[in-house]
């Protein structure tokens, strides 16, 4: 059970409620994760622009993005995350091969170069702190510096959520398992 509970919008105060309509109207809905982001109303507002920001306007390519999105769950052990953003990385043409591969902590091990220098660059950044030249040269003749923000925007945004979830025990949307082991 969450360790806060889901915010109702009725329950809400008026500009609570302007929170709640423009996360749903940029989303079509409320998820669980916002539902309860939203005990602190302007938080989940200013979280949901970075989020709307990441999911729908980054110009980022879909694969990259996804590579960077998985691993950054994988890397907090944010099953919320990682489990909703599974369908995602599959019509962004991430097989099952890559997903186990990140899962299972065997990436960039085994994948193809640009894959291997997405993931390799986040488990860096994650995992270091910091990118060592090598990788971020070649990330950078793979996808650009502008791609690269982004990319690190998207990280940013995915592993900070997953913490948060994890931190509220937010609960995964009722009828869906998670894949993912600690």
């Amino acid at each position: 059970m969450a360790r806060v509970p889901f915010v109702q919008r009725d329950t809400m105060t008026p500009a609570g409620q302007q929170a709640w309509d423009e996360i749903e109207g940029s989303r079509g809905g409320v998820a669980r994760n916002y539902a309860a982001l939203l005990n602190n109303p302007q938080a989940a507002r200013s979280y949901a622009n970075l989020g709307g920001y990441v999911r729908f306007e980054t110009p980022l390519d879909p694969r990259v993005k996804a590579l960077a999105v998985l691993t950054a769950a994988r890397e907090a052990s944010g099953h919320y995350v990682w489990t909703v953003n599974q369908r995602g990385a599959r019509e962004a043409g991430i097989g099952d091969d890559i997903v186990a591969a990140i899962r299972e902590y065997r990436a960039p091990v085994g994948l193809a170069a640009r894959d291997a220098a997405v993931v390799q660059f986040v488990l860096e950044i994650l995992r270091q702190h910091r990118v060592s030249d090598a990788t971020y040269d070649a990330l950078r003749s793979q996808i650009g510096d502008a791609a690269i923000i982004d990319l690190l925007v998207v990280v940013s945004y995915y592993h900070g959520l997953a913490h948060l979830l994890q931190a509220l025990d937010v609960e995964l949307p009722e009828g869906v398992t998670s894949t993912l082991t600690y």
